[in-house]
């Protein structure tokens, strides 16, 4: 057996790592390292679960809430550093997003999860996560539902196809937003754009350059997706991606009674106005984010987007 790979080979690699596939009727280790679970929402989690046909296992931490995080930032690293060690999990699913992915980057044990490589899913919050082990680790982490989502039959439907059967996927969608036509191909990179501005300026920034990058919210209203937006502009972080993906942007545009609804603008025009003049693909409408239609995006796998046929296809397998 050959030595593990350090931390330092593993940064400096440009080699994607893809974990072991999932297998039905596995054991999958459920953490949760932002929000506060309730008990309403780990009962759906178990439920949905074994409606799946995956054993779970936890420890006594993923009840625990310390005001608006769940559980000690300690409690968090040592959940999560125990289900990557124990050999009984074959997967790691996050149990909701919220807040408090951040606190534990700095703290967390890269070549412990370099050397037990396994899939981590998740979606929101979890983007922190995410990109810091594909940052440091080149680790494909799987942008999915959480414990807490609704698991109907289009979400079962992708994350099998990504996680267990190591499928080339493809999401279609018949009449998506065009911002910009065109076809791009790169490794997917992205998650939920509050996420993906807090990570700017730390030492868990991911080059985007040669990436499609995706995109999703939830309860930010349109002058706020057009700062973000903004600033992801300024910190030139669009400069040399092939493409961009928007999901759903939950409850981001403004409604009539809303307060200054008058003053407000649509999601569609902020879109034209802060990535219209990129140069690249952009589409949006795609079937991921804070909505029941779920699908799972793998983190550093080719795919391919073509915005006159609709499609976001990975070119790949995403697991092992």
């Amino acid at each position: 057996m050959g030595a593990v790979p350090t931390l330092t080979s593993l940064s400096l690699s440009t080699e994607i790592i893809k974990p072991k596939a999932l297998k039905p009727g596995a054991c999958i280790g459920i953490i949760a390292p932002s929000g506060a679970l309730k008990r309403s929402g780990y009962e759906k989690l178990v439920e949905s679960l074994k409606m799946l046909d995956y054993k779970i296992i936890h420890t006594d931490n993923l009840r625990v809430q310390n005001g608006f995080l769940a559980g000690t930032d300690t409690q968090k690293i040592e959940d999560l550093h125990h289900m990557y060690q124990n050999p009984k999990v074959s997967a790691i699913l996050c149990a909701r997003g919220g807040y408090g992915a951040t606190r534990i980057l700095e703290q967390l044990d890269y070549s412990l999860i370099s050397k037990y490589c396994k899939p981590l899913i998740g979606y929101s919050d979890i983007t922190a996560l995410h990109l810091a082990i594909y940052k440091k680790c080149k680790i494909v982490g799987f942008h999915g539902p959480v414990g807490i989502s609704t698991f109907n039959p289009f979400s079962i439907k992708h994350f099998n196809a990504v996680v267990q059967k190591g499928k080339r996927n493809k999401i279609a969608v018949d009449n998506p937003l065009v911002i910009t036509s065109g076809m791009a191909t790169g490794k997917l990179i992205g998650g939920n754009l509050s996420l993906l501005i807090s990570m700017i300026g730390t030492p868990h920034e991911c080059d985007w350059s040669n990436h499609i990058v995706f995109i999703e919210e939830v309860g930010e209203s349109t002058y706020r997706i057009d700062r973000m937006l903004t600033q992801l502009r300024a910190a030139q972080k669009f400069k040399g991606i092939k493409g961009i993906i928007l999901g759903q942007f939950t409850r981001c545009d403004a409604q009539p009674g809303d307060p200054y609804y008058e003053f407000s603008t649509s999601l569609k025009e902020v879109f034209k106005d802060r990535l219209g003049d990129l140069n690249i693909p952009v589409m949006g409408d795609f079937p991921f984010g804070h909505e029941e239609d779920n699908a799972t995006l793998p983190i550093g796998i080719r795919a391919t987007m073509d915005t006159k046929k609709g499609t976001l296809k990975l070119l790949e397998s995403a697991v092992s």
